[in-house]
């Protein structure tokens, strides 16, 4: 039997939460996606940050994976922070 709308809004799932220092507004989380639209180079585009914007009053977000070196991309099209471009 599915449950009115006004018991779900009432569930803890929108209610706050504290995840060690980290006061939460919800208990949503968002997994990690990787989104593999990184340059050759590992920056991270616009399209990145215009990706995480668009999510980011739904609850914490868990971002994609970063590369520390060049040598370890398991495969293209990751960001990166081995270098200051990168990072920046």
């Amino acid at each position: 039997k599915l449950k009115p709308m006004t018991a779900i809004a009432k569930s803890d799932l929108f209610a706050p939460t504290n995840l060690g220092a980290i006061e939460l507004a919800n208990r949503i989380v968002m997994a990690p996606m990787t989104r593999t639209r990184a340059g050759e180079d590992g920056v991270p585009k616009a399209m990145h940050a215009e990706y995480y914007a668009q999510r980011a009053t739904g609850g914490l977000l868990i971002t994609e994976a970063t590369n520390i070196s060049p040598q370890g991309r398991g495969y293209a099209g990751t960001p990166g922070i081995w270098n200051d471009a990168q990072v920046e």
